[in-house]
């Protein structure tokens, strides 16, 4: 199992129910995604359960990108790492759309921009 801290879930749900993402699961991978290009190691967090491996990871595709992108500083089990970058990557997210809207351009060009330094 899989899960976020119990401050970001409901930031998880709202960012499903205000159309942002069509499904959580995409709004975690997303974070996810958005903490690994810009480069974060989040520090440990207690999370609750939301999402089977399964489900979140069916073809170990986030696994993999995680082992490879941040090789010897994962020091806990891959998937706990990605709680931290979930839970990193949707509090950023939230925070865009908490000023009305997220700039998904905006966002994409700033992981962009890091992937070249």
């Amino acid at each position: 199992m899989i899960g976020v801290s119990e401050n970001v879930h409901p930031k998880l749900k709202r960012l499903k129910e205000d159309g942002h993402f069509r499904e959580m699961l995409d709004a975690y991978r997303f974070g996810i995604a958005y903490a690994l290009a810009m480069g974060v190691v989040p520090d440990e967090v207690s999370s609750q359960t939301v999402f089977s491996v399964a489900s979140v990871d069916p073809d170990q595709t986030i696994k993999h990108a995680i082992q490879a992108i941040l090789g010897d500083q994962v020091q806990c089990p891959v998937y706990r790492m990605a709680e931290r970058l979930a839970n990193w990557g949707v509090q950023e997210i939230y925070e865009e759309a908490a000023k009305g809207s997220i700039d998904m351009v905006s966002i994409l060009d700033k992981m962009k921009a890091k992937s070249e330094t």
